[in-house]
């Protein structure tokens, strides 16, 4: 059973970006940017009724405190280059007991796709769900689900910067946890659909003035109209 005080959305954002300056903050639609838009439509997820945005304590991260005001979620502040124990210590702090990680730079994110990874990793009691243990969806529309104690376990049996920064890979790579993978029937993999150049940048203006006034299609939605204009299409080069 699906306990919503008990699962959190786990958005993690911090300036500081070198390819992309100010990244989060970029206008893309009227007076929404890209974080604003992102936290929109997290919103939309059914199955979760807690939001954080996790940033460092940097100055330069002082920024957040607005966005999180303006959309009325959660704000949590701690370790700049251990991303691990800043969603632990968020989640212990609010009595969160299953995490939902997603990034804040990927504007399209899709929440019937989260609602889905969510049902899934209660039906089959896994430990980490997500759609990225086999790639078949556009890169951009990436969802973890994991219980803070095996985010905990993870983080005591491999104590490298590589894993506290980027939080999962032991975790994938492990055989002592029980994981689900949740695969789409096509093959969407080569999309690159999230925001670290300018040109991803370029993308997304193009993408949210097709759908405009509206920020809430699907990524099927997307996908569809890929057929009626190339334009929408942004191929990963290999």
């Amino acid at each position: 059973m699906i306990n919503k005080n008990t699962i959190a959305i786990l958005l993690a954002a911090r300036s500081g970006s070198k390819r992309l300056p100010n990244k989060h903050f970029l206008k893309i639609h009227k007076n929404l940017n890209i974080i604003d838009i992102c936290i929109l439509r997290l919103k939309k997820v059914t199955l979760v009724n807690k939001i954080f945005l996790c940033t460092t304590k940097k100055n330069i991260d002082d920024k957040f405190k607005k966005i999180c005001r303006r959309h009325n979620i959660g704000l949590y502040r701690g370790s700049t280059s251990n991303v691990s124990k800043r969603l632990i210590d968020c989640a212990k702090a609010n009595s969160i007991k299953t995490i939902v990680r997603i990034t804040a730079d990927c504007p399209i994110i899709d929440p019937n796709l989260i609602d889905k990874c969510i049902k899934l990793h209660y039906l089959k009691k896994s430990d980490y769900t997500s759609n990225i243990l086999k790639f078949s969806f556009p890169d951009g529309l990436d969802v973890e689900v994991f219980t803070l104690v095996s985010l905990i376990k993870s983080q005591k049996l491999s104590k490298t910067n590589y894993n506290k920064e980027h939080v999962t890979p032991f975790i994938k790579k492990s055989k002592k946890f029980k994981k689900f993978s949740y695969k789409n029937l096509v093959d969407y993999s080569n999309r690159r659909w999230t925001l670290d150049y300018l040109k991803d940048y370029l993308f997304f203006q193009k993408v949210f003035k097709y759908f405009s006034p509206s920020i809430y299609f699907s990524w099927k939605d997307l996908i569809k109209a890929e057929k009626a204009d190339n334009a929408l299409i942004n191929i990963k080069k290999r």
